[in-house]
């Protein structure tokens, strides 16, 4: 109930905001190798936390958030994947309009960032009391945050509503004592590898 009144608060914020286009506006387009690197971050991070998952099982501390983070994605995913669907917004690539939402519209939110946002956000929850530094992962979520609305694949909004969809979705796996992939697949997979040798 929580994340679907966070969900829609997102929309109605986002929507009216950029009606007074308090925050849209189209950047300079920049491709570097820096800010391109954010279209493959989010695959490289899922298979490192995939591995781990595989590797660790559900039995350790380690491979149980590694669990709640791949909950976490795909949760962030499919709310993403809906509002996409719903909302239809256009991204900066094809027009100079925050306020252009059209039927092949597929902008908001970022589906990259709320993945991305998602992955880190357990570990960050689970370890910053032993490891503070664990919050360098914020990094992560921030570059892809730049890196989308610099190459025109997103408005500001976009990546303000992945980034909140990923951190609410990770919040709540986090927050749920068994991860919710594990109930949908074999037990073996909660084992991990690391024990089987």
């Amino acid at each position: 109930m929580r994340l679907k009144i966070a969900t829609l608060l997102l929309i109605f914020l986002s929507t009216h905001l950029c009606a007074f286009n308090m925050i849209d506006y189209k950047v300079t387009k920049d491709e570097s190798p820096f800010w391109k690197a954010h279209y493959d971050i989010p695959a490289y991070s899922a298979v490192l936390v995939l591995g781990i998952a595989g590797y660790e099982g559900s039995q350790t501390r380690l491979g149980k958030t590694a669990w709640k983070s791949i909950d976490a994605a795909v949760m962030a995913t499919t709310i993403t994947s809906g509002l996409k669907y719903l909302t239809r917004r256009v991204r900066p690539y094809y027009t100079d309009n925050p306020n252009f939402w059209d039927e092949k519209g597929r902008s908001f939110p970022s589906q990259h960032v709320a993945g991305m946002t998602a992955l880190v956000t357990p570990f960050i929850l689970e370890y910053q009391e032993d490891h503070p530094l664990v919050h360098l992962l914020w990094a992560l979520p921030v570059h892809q945050m730049v890196g989308r609305v610099k190459s025109h694949a997103h408005w500001q909004t976009d990546v303000l509503a992945g980034f909140a969809v990923g951190a609410i979705s990770g919040l709540v796996a986090h927050h749920n004592e068994t991860p919710f992939i594990l109930d949908l697949t074999p037990q073996s997979l909660s084992i991990g590898l690391k024990y089987k040798f």
